[in-house]
């Protein structure tokens, strides 16, 4: 292909939207849509070529670019995913979006309208597929993508039904005194022929099709379960970590379904946390307050995950009944770093906002022994990561519960 091109069709869908719809309503989605519209034709406005722009259906965008500068198409694509993920002010309430873009060239990728519109759409879920917020530009290997997909959404139904999911556990560990203190559950999916499948690649399918819900009920009672089984093997304090999704949350059993598992499991309600994600804000502030209000009536904790990486703001945060902040593992991995002093500054300022609050401050994703001295040095009580220890099946980390003991015993015995 050349540099230079006729034209170039955009396919432009808004990322996540539909969790917009269904946390604060079809009116509120109606308003971001049409600031998202203004804000697009205020783009074309300015751009230095004319387009044409229409709303194809639902939360799609398309747009024509009569420019033959491949580099300018893609500064221009560019500068409308910056302009589409500033923050919306509706009814007072900050709202955040981003968008994923498709793009094909003309002649390059068809000699049609229609056929321009279905490769630029494909290039789109190419860009949703690996990670959103992003564009891509047509090729021909995309058209499996689609097909994949829908592969992989019946796979993950069968795998709901054979059980082909397995929690590997990571332990969390006080990071003054070195002992273990909890861990964190995560899911794996043992695929038949595939092995293992990342959470990455299913775990965004299953909350778009909903099956996030049955998965997720499962992995919890699967935690508490073994939770129990650590009780009984020595292990009694420790507490079970487990990620619940934002689909979850919303569901009006949500609540119910917590207290039934607990109650089938005899956990404590004190050694289960539940931790979410920033993404949590968009469920709306009367349901986030009642929920988490019966959750803590329960007696479990509640930890915000990957904490930074997100929008929060103060005033938020302040109003929710959560328990730990989790810093995210992005501003871990700048600790030693010279040239990043702005992030690990960011780190300092979540330690002291979560101590200003009197929450408990973890840090994820500590790979270096170095880490581990900064984050203790400024007064971050846990952590966990592979510098501690890599996720584990149970038995696994059954074992590494039981030599770590020992180990320490042995340490306090040649200290003595």
């Amino acid at each position: 292909m050349n540099d230079k091109v006729d034209s170039a069709v955009f396919f432009l869908d808004l990322d996540r939207f539909k969790y917009i719809n269904d946390s604060l309503g079809h009116s509120t989605g109606d308003i971001l849509l049409k600031l998202v519209a203004n804000r697009l034709r205020t783009l074309t406005d300015l751009a230095p070529f004319d387009l044409d722009i229409a709303r194809f259906g639902g939360d799609e965008f398309a747009m024509l670019v009569p420019c033959s500068n491949k580099k300018l198409i893609a500064n221009f694509a560019k500068n409308i995913m910056k302009e589409i993920s500033l923050p919306y002010n509706i009814d007072g309430k900050e709202l955040f979006i981003t968008c994923s873009i498709g793009i094909s060239f003309y002649p390059d990728h068809g000699n049609d309208l229609g056929t321009l519109m279905k490769n630029a759409d494909i290039a789109m879920y190419w860009a949703k597929h690996n990670g959103k917020n992003d564009y891509s530009i047509y090729q021909n290997y995309m058209t499996k993508i689609p097909t994949e997909i829908m592969e992989l959404e019946l796979e993950l139904r069968k795998a709901v039904e054979k059980k082909e999911f397995e929690l590997y556990y990571q332990p969390k560990i006080d990071l003054f005194t070195k002992e273990i203190v909890g861990c964190e559950a995560l899911i794996r999916w043992n695929h038949p022929w595939k092995g293992i499948v990342p959470p990455s690649k299913f775990i965004p399918l299953a909350e778009e099709t909903g099956l996030i819900d049955s998965i997720g009920e499962w992995a919890l009672r699967e935690a508490c379960q073994h939770s129990k089984i650590l009780q009984n093997a020595g292990f009694p304090e420790l507490q079970m970590a487990v990620n619940i999704s934002v689909h979850q949350f919303r569901q009006e059993n949500f609540v119910e379904m917590i207290q039934k598992v607990l109650l089938e499991t005899q956990l404590e309600p004190r050694l289960l946390e539940l931790e979410i994600t920033e993404s949590f804000s968009m469920v709306s502030k009367k349901e986030k307050i009642k929920k988490l209000y019966e959750l803590k009536k329960l007696g479990v904790s509640i930890a915000i995950d990957d904490f930074g990486s997100g929008y929060s703001s103060l005033k938020y945060l302040t109003k929710l009944r959560v328990d730990t902040l989790k810093i995210d593992k992005s501003f871990i991995d700048e600790i030693g770093k010279s040239n990043d002093t702005a992030t690990v500054l960011m780190v300092n300022a979540i330690i002291s906002i979560a101590e200003s609050l009197n929450l408990e401050v973890v840090a994820e994703g500590i790979e270096t022994e170095e880490q581990m001295h900064y984050l203790a040095a400024h007064h971050c009580a846990v952590g966990q990561g592979y510098y501690i220890s890599k996720p584990l099946p149970f038995d696994e980390f059954v074992q590494f519960l039981t030599d770590y003991r020992k180990n320490s015993l042995k340490n306090v015995k040649d200290a003595g």
